[in-house]
């Protein structure tokens, strides 16, 4: 199963102690650097949050107000109001003041047939620099 991911649009070297991790056993507050490959991700490199990273996972939205794949488009749309709607409250600031921004993995078509029903929000820098230790509560 793979899922896609949306807007992250930087790509940084991998860590060398970084290990792989499974997209669909991401966490809230599991830290990772970006993919290789922004476009369909199975895998991300997994850091400790202690250690310089990219990503913080803040969300993991279960969908059940729908049964068929939406498309592409209405999945952004979904993610995108799902992510903003839990920002403040993990990171303790609105979004539109924040030195944060997010992005998502949401279900393919194909891991959607499979069973995949989970949009995953998480925060990254506004000027893609590391994020270093949890961003919960932080009012960055």
């Amino acid at each position: 199963m793979r899922r896609i991911i949306i807007p992250l649009a930087a790509v940084a070297l991998l860590a060398a102690a970084c290990t792989q991790g499974n997209v669909f056993d991401l966490g809230v507050g599991d830290c990772f650097d970006d993919p290789s490959n922004l476009e369909e991700v199975t895998d991300v490199p997994m850091v400790e949050c202690s250690s310089p990273h990219d990503n913080e996972v803040y969300v993991n939205h279960t969908i059940s107000e729908i049964s068929t794949y939406p498309g592409v488009a209405q999945m952004s749309e979904m993610a995108d109001e799902v992510c903003l709607e839990s920002f403040k409250p993990f990171v303790g600031r609105s979004y539109e003041t924040s030195e944060l921004n997010f992005a998502w993995l949401t279900p393919t078509s194909e891991s959607w047939n499979e069973g995949d029903r989970v949009i995953t929000c998480f925060v990254y820098d506004l000027n893609f620099a590391k994020l270093n230790g949890t961003m919960r509560g932080t009012a960055v």
